[in-house]
């Protein structure tokens, strides 16, 4: 049986690069294009099941390239959820407007990506649990250390609650400890930062969130054994 396939359109590598790392677990097939033609093409000639689409990009917008696909008799079916950048409320009714099933707020977070996605294609991945934590943390950038707060933690990553001048894709050394658990040591990868007077989670303190890389598997089976404790059976 042919798997669902999914369909990702932005004119940033970058963001697609994100989106498909989102999207790797799930048993589904990936398609992506960088601009509002290339999307119809796509659409036109193997029809996904659904369609990620970036509002603002040149050329063909995505209004205007959702304005076409709800337009078209053979089209309109897909499901089309659109990514608008926070706070922008003109282009949240511009895409509304156009006919989108949805709107997902950038910079985009991986649940809402996920479960916006699965209310569409169930075979969508689900989003890892996160479990509220507190445990004191110490991470190094560079030659820099810093002391801050594990605020949760998931399988793949954890939000660390501190003041300091991080970017998004910068690589921290982190080490923190969880009840029980020795001390856990990793690198990490910061995929979005919540820092400022406009922060994009207000109920989260400031920080940032980061995705695990190349955690150790002694380290990892100490993070599953924690979130087990509290995951619902």
């Amino acid at each position: 049986m042919k798997p669902p396939s999914v369909l990702l359109v932005d004119d940033e590598r970058f963001f697609l690069s994100v989106q498909r790392d989102f999207l790797k677990g799930s048993p589904i097939a990936v398609l992506s294009a960088s601009g509002g033609e290339e999307a119809l093409r796509i659409a036109r000639e193997q029809r996904p099941d659904l369609i990620y689409l970036d509002c603002r990009m040149p050329e063909m917008d995505g209004v205007a390239c959702c304005t076409i696909l709800k337009g078209d008799r053979e089209l309109r079916t897909i499901p089309v959820l659109m990514m608008v950048p926070e706070g922008k409320e003109k282009d949240r009714e511009r895409c509304l407007a156009a006919g989108c099933d949805g709107i997902i707020a950038k910079p985009i977070d991986r649940r809402e990506f996920l479960e916006a996605g699965r209310r569409f294609v169930p075979e969508v991945e689900r989003r890892h649990h996160r479990i509220r934590c507190g445990s004191l943390a110490v991470f190094r950038r560079g030659n820099e250390s810093f002391h801050g707060s594990i605020e949760d933690i998931s399988f793949s990553g954890v939000y660390v609650g501190a003041r300091c001048d991080v970017k998004m894709e910068d690589r921290i050394r982190l080490g923190f400890f969880l009840p029980g658990s020795d001390l856990i040591e990793t690198d990490a990868r910061v995929a979005w930062v919540n820092q400022g007077h406009r922060r994009i989670k207000s109920g989260l303190p400031e920080g940032f969130g980061v995705e695990f890389v190349g955690i150790a598997a002694e380290a990892a089976d100490q993070v599953k054994r924690y979130i087990a404790a509290y995951v619902p059976r």
